[in-house]
């Protein structure tokens, strides 16, 4: 199997064209007509992947997060991409890369639906949407819980303890409406802020905080990954049963 023929099964479970158009998904480091020989799943491009990468001979990755690259306007404000070290570093070692980022939170049974099952969500709709009905957030209703017990749920099914709300979540009596987004999610906060009690998602600023505060709409802050990694080992089974192969999935538990 060559990268190309990898791209092709990798699309039939998650569609790329779906993704957010500013996004960098497919192939990101790399040459589709290279042999695929020693494939694995990694989180995101760090160290610990690249180690195991040249300990394990493998010559492809399929990562959630895409390379990290660096910003530079210059004094004519033309814009360029600079890799970060990290990506320097999968691009010297002449690594396939392939990205799946916001085209596995949107798909079916991606990375969103997978919360709303891990949650018994009912009454589910889609919102921030890509392209058509699909969309990395979704909301919908769960059996009426007090903000005590919600946290412990989420702590429970997310299997993190890297939780923080804002200060109206203690002022909630009960929980039944709810939104979830996987990774970062507040730019969407305004399409959910007057319909659900509680907004989970992560990397929450400071300003979306008090926002929520005066809103009075209840956030939850996990830890990036932890809304992520659900729904990846989703895939990874699903490529597991597509390739007729066993696959390791790499990531940080540190951050879960």
């Amino acid at each position: 199997m060559n990268v190309s023929t990898l791209l092709e099964h990798i699309n039939k479970l998650t569609p790329l064209d779906h993704a957010f158009d500013d996004d960098s998904v497919g192939l990101v480091i790399g040459d589709e007509t290279s042999k695929v020989k020693n494939l694995i799943v990694g989180h995101e491009l760090e160290e610990s992947l690249l180690d195991y990468c040249k300990n394990n001979s493998v010559d492809t990755v399929v990562t959630y997060h895409p390379p990290p690259y660096k910003r530079i306007i210059d004094e004519n404000e033309v814009e360029t991409y600079i890799p970060d070290p990290i990506t320097e570093s999968f691009i010297n070692s002449s690594l396939n890369v392939i990205s799946i980022h916001t085209a596995q939170d949107v798909c079916k049974d991606g990375n969103a639906d997978t919360l709303v099952e891990l949650f018994g969500m009912s009454d589910v709709s889609i919102f921030a949407n890509t392209i058509d009905n699909f969309g990395a957030g979704r909301k919908g209703t769960i059996n009426k819980l007090s903000p005590a017990d919600f946290k412990k749920d989420v702590e429970n099914k997310l299997n993190t303890k890297i939780i923080r709300t804002n200060e109206y979540f203690n002022d909630i009596k009960e929980i039944q409406n709810i939104a979830v987004l996987p990774g970062s999610g507040t730019q969407f906060i305004d399409e959910i802020i007057d319909s659900v009690d509680v907004f989970i998602t992560g990397d929450i600023s400071h300003r979306y905080l008090l926002k929520a505060d005066e809103a009075r709409l209840g956030l939850i802050q996990v830890g990036h990954i932890s809304t992520e990694i659900p729904g990846m080992k989703k895939f990874v089974e699903k490529l597991e049963k597509e390739l007729n192969l066993k696959l390791n999935y790499v990531y940080r538990k540190y951050y879960e």
